[in-house]
């Protein structure tokens, strides 16, 4: 299954929390905060790998320091999303629909934060 629109999504959505500090993940993003927003998402993403045969995501030594510039926030995002990139594509593509939602879902959520961190 093609990947590269979750690859486009993820990234843009990743980029925007980047800039995210501790105190931006209680801000307003729509009917969530931005730290909840997050989390559903990486849920999302994460529960779908599992579903399409992913091996459970283990991180060494917990999620680890944020970054040196920013919070690092956007760490346990990517990696869900990596995850489900690895399983989608040796997938036969029984997860079109589900793939395709989460995506929007994605896009809809980088619209959110961006509004939320004030980054126009």
């Amino acid at each position: 299954m093609d990947t590269c629109d979750l690859h486009r999504a993820a990234e843009e959505y990743a980029a925007l929390l980047s800039e995210a500090v501790s105190a931006d993940l209680a801000a307003p993003a729509g009917e969530r905060t931005v730290g909840e927003l997050t989390a559903a998402l990486a849920e999302s993403a994460s529960g779908l790998a599992s579903r399409l045969g992913a091996a459970p995501s283990v991180v060494p030594g917990g999620a680890g320091p944020p970054d040196l510039y920013g919070g690092g926030y956007e760490h346990a995002f990517r990696r869900a999303v990596q995850r489900l990139r690895a399983a989608a594509a040796s997938s036969d593509g029984r997860a079109c629909d589900e793939l395709a939602d989460l995506i929007r879902e994605i896009d809809s959520g980088a619209v959110a934060l961006r509004e939320a961190l004030r980054l126009d």
